[in-house]
């Protein structure tokens, strides 16, 4: 089994993220039922069929998903061949699909570091999530204003010291592994709330034109450095370091973008549903081919990994 780490602070979306990330699953199970497969265990569905009835009904998730005691299990299944770089794994179905086995849990950015600064002992689950591999930071873009230099208490540059401190963390504790397999961060950047970006910071991140799903992989990769560092330069700086003391290291970071159109009820705000004629029901409107291309990063990185034993 392999394990994503999920970094976000409160009101990121990180929720909503979740029940994004199931919706595209199941459409992916149901429009390439041929090509793709996932399964849960029977308490992780209950949770995202909870929050997965939320958004298709219309409404952002009323509670936090109960995750982090609990780490959400997904086996991703995909026909050998149509995934690039994906082979068989642990569990594979043996039917011509190739599975992995990735287990999610998630932390609050300023946790680590504040139980680091405070000399605590990290707890089971904890540790569990300090295991992972694969970190899966959220940028809120809601809280990206068109000046950046806010000071140094402001949320942004807040943000960017626990987030740095947190990797650098995970990273010292990836260096302690014997495999040297092991001793590799893989991180995954998601920007959610993008619909939210205000046209002046677009323009002061020279972002590409049209929506993010349209944007190629170097306009996606070229933002995303620029993003790091107008408003999050201590991160940037972890990342761009060519030598870690820890001697741990950090592949290129990938980039998506999470957009969830809205619309006013009201006093309410709601989620924007379209149809899903002929299957039936109804569905966000999103950026589905962002979540599919995260999905299929999973895929590719969790084949590449060490297995974790379940714990």
């Amino acid at each position: 089994m392999s394990s994503a780490l999920v970094l976000g602070d409160r009101g990121s979306g990180l929720t909503t993220f979740v029940g994004l990330l199931y919706t595209a699953q199941v459409r992916l199970g149901i429009d390439a039922a041929d090509e793709f497969r996932f399964h849960a265990e029977r308490e992780a569905i209950r949770q995202l069929e909870a929050i997965y009835g939320e958004i298709g009904a219309g409404r952002f998730p009323s509670r936090d998903a109960d995750w982090e005691d609990r780490p959400l299990s997904f086996v991703f299944g995909y026909r050998q061949g149509k995934i690039r770089g994906l082979g068989r794994h642990d569990g594979a179905e043996g039917n011509g699909f190739d599975t992995v086995e990735l287990q999610f849990s998630s932390l609050l950015t300023g946790t680590v570091v504040e139980a680091r600064d405070h000399n605590a002992v990290f707890d089971a689950a904890l540790r569990r999530s300090l295991r992972s591999q694969i970190v899966i930071p959220l940028l809120d873009a809601s809280t990206l204003s068109p000046e950046p230099n806010g000071g140094p208490e402001s949320p942004v540059a807040r943000q960017d010291r626990t987030l740095a401190g947190t990797l650098d963390l995970l990273g010292k504790f990836r260096a302690t592994e014997p495999d040297r397999h092991a001793r590799r961060l893989y991180p995954l950047f998601v920007v959610t709330k993008t619909d939210t970006l205000q046209l002046e910071t677009l323009r002061r991140l020279d972002a590409p034109s049209g929506l993010p799903e349209e944007w190629n992989p170097e306009a996606r990769r070229a933002l995303g450095v620029r993003l790091l560092r107008t408003y999050f330069p201590e991160t940037a700086a972890f990342l761009e370091a060519r030598r870690r003391a820890s001697g741990v290291t950090v592949a290129p970071p990938d980039w998506y973008f999470s957009r969830l159109s809205t619309e006013g009820s009201g006093r309410e705000l709601r989620i924007q549903r379209r149809s899903r004629v002929p299957v039936g029901g109804w569905e966000p409107v999103y950026s589905f081919e962002e979540y599919r291309a995260l999905i299929e990063s999973l895929g590719r990185i969790s084949h590449r990994l060490p297995l974790i034993p379940a714990a």
